[in-house]
């Protein structure tokens, strides 16, 4: 199993959208999803509506926004996956937010909050330790909810994969006294070993630095940019292919292209 993101899964999840995604069942892998949806109009939606009205009978009438619950169920009987899934709900819909449509000028556009047990973030090998796995799975908890939150617990998976890869915690600061050594010297240690995932995972951090410092909340795209680098870097630590890859080509380089010999009855 190689390592990915579905990036378009979280872009269309965090909405607004009038037709759910089609979610492959993490599950059983075989099937979508069937999505069984309740909305409701929230009281400040409620409250607003009848201030207007009650100002000015004669106005346009306010469009109403709320909040939705249901399931998400894999429809195989084998499998029977289920998930819960909340969000918000209003009548602005699409990638630029257009309200309503010719058609139907009340269609509902969806945002998905939270979905429980969350959804695989990102597909890994066995060759990824348990513990970083943890800390990915966590991050795929709030990053509909919280980018920020999400992208400073990728920054704490960024240290775990420098431990796993024995990078030192400590060093020795101007005056002597051991010192632990920030998340960047880090990586820029661990770029001796493998400068290409280094590059990658500076990216990352940067963007975890701004999650977790930044009064307001990073873009959800910047927050899938980071997700996306540390995928990256990932790959070239841990993916078994860009190894596999990596010594095909070396062996083609010294063969001069030359095809292998195969042994007779072989």
């Amino acid at each position: 199993m190689g390592i990915s993101f579905d990036r378009a899964k979280f872009e269309k999840l965090a909405g607004p959208f009038n037709e759910w995604p089609r979610l492959l069942c993490p599950q059983c892998e075989e099937i979508t999803l069937e999505p069984r949806i309740e909305k409701f109009e929230s009281f400040a939606s409620l409250e607003l509506r009848e201030t207007a009205a009650s100002t000015d009978p004669d106005a346009e009438e306010t469009d109403p926004f709320g909040f939705f619950y249901g399931e998400l169920q894999c429809p195989r009987l084998p499998c029977g996956n289920r998930h819960i899934v909340v969000g918000e709900w209003s009548l602005e819909w699409g990638p630029v937010s257009i309200k309503g449509s010719e058609d139907d000028p009340y269609l509902v556009g969806y945002s998905v909050r939270h979905i429980l047990p969350e959804l695989p973030l990102i597909g890994s090998p066995q060759e990824v330790p348990e513990d970083l796995k943890a800390l990915i799975s966590s991050a795929s908890k709030v990053l509909l909810s919280d980018p920020n939150a999400a992208a400073n617990r990728i920054r704490s998976a960024i240290e775990c994969l420098l431990s796993h890869k024995r990078v030192k915690k400590f060093g020795v600061d101007r005056r002597g006294r051991r010192a632990r050594l920030s998340t960047h010297q880090r990586i820029e240690l661990f770029k001796q070993v493998n400068e290409p995932a280094s590059v990658q995972l500076m990216a990352m951090k940067w963007i975890g630095n701004a999650g977790s410092h930044e009064a307001e909340a990073i873009p959800f795209d910047h927050a899938l940019n980071g997700i996306e680098h540390f995928v990256r870097a990932l790959e070239l630590v841990y993916d078994p292919r860009e190894r596999e890859l990596q010594r095909r080509a070396e062996k083609i380089i010294k063969a001069k292209g030359k095809a292998p010999k195969v042994a007779d009855g072989k």
